[in-house]
């Protein structure tokens, strides 16, 4: 398989970022990060546009910002939002756009390690109990990671650069 694209989704604190940079260098795309996006488009930080419009009004930046870099920009490797996958509307931009969809995974005990370090940058995390709130968020979310993804690989006991050669071992 040959993806011109690669859009990755995965639950906050799997390594979508992490990875999407490695992936991006060793593949010569560009790196794009949905919620670093909105944030340059918005002239404020994420926690910011939920203290302000909500997470309705952060969630509907957050289609436009998708449907924006689909239909604009090409070459790229796309890191999205833990979220972004809840609204039928992204689902179905992310299904026709051409691209290789991964999914990332890991435990739920790395994922609670990893974001306990910052949950205040993570506006659905903030004065939570982190482990509950993850566990919550990945049943919600775990059938619609798996309608959008072609490839899924748990991260748990890899490194980034495990992640990224099984990556282009599939493609």
């Amino acid at each position: 398989m040959t993806a011109k694209n690669i859009i990755i989704v995965g639950i906050t604190g799997v390594g979508k970022t992490t990875i999407g940079k490695v992936l991006a260098e060793k593949l010569d795309k560009q790196f794009i990060d949905l919620d670093k996006y909105i944030e340059v488009t918005c002239g404020v930080d994420i926690p910011t546009i939920f203290e302000l419009e909500g997470e309705v009004g952060f969630r509907d930046r957050e289609t436009l910002a998708l449907k924006q870099v689909v239909s604009q920009m090409d070459n790229y490797v796309l890191s999205l939002g833990g979220g972004c996958v809840i609204r039928s509307e992204n689902r179905q931009i992310i299904t026709r756009s051409n691209s290789l969809v991964l999914q990332l995974l890991a435990d739920l005990n790395v994922l609670v390690e990893r974001l306990v370090k910052s949950p205040n940058k993570r506006p659905l995390l903030a004065n939570q109990d982190i482990r509950n709130k993850i566990q919550n968020l990945l049943d919600e979310r775990k059938e619609f990671y798996d309608a959008v993804s072609d490839l899924t690989i748990n991260t748990t006991n890899l490194k980034p650069t495990q992640v990224v050669n099984k990556v282009t071992q599939y493609l």
